[in-house]
């Protein structure tokens, strides 16, 4: 967490750094997806809207040119 979210910039005091901590759970848990888990996100996986097992990659979505 410090690496990728607390040495980016300058936290004033305890109170930014529960915000930041917070910011950064939420977008591990609901963003970021994990290696370990299949490339899922660890929230759906937790409501067994993904199989830690299958991996689920966003597909391209290929228009008609015409």
């Amino acid at each position: 967490m410090k690496y990728e979210r607390l040495h980016r910039e300058h936290i004033p005091d305890g109170l930014a750094l529960a915000a930041h901590a917070e910011a950064y759970r939420l977008e591990y848990n609901t963003v970021r997806p994990h290696e370990a888990l299949s490339w899922n996100r660890s929230l759906e996986v937790h409501r067994g809207l993904a199989d830690p097992a299958i991996p689920n990659f966003d597909r391209p979505e290929f228009l008609p040119s015409s």
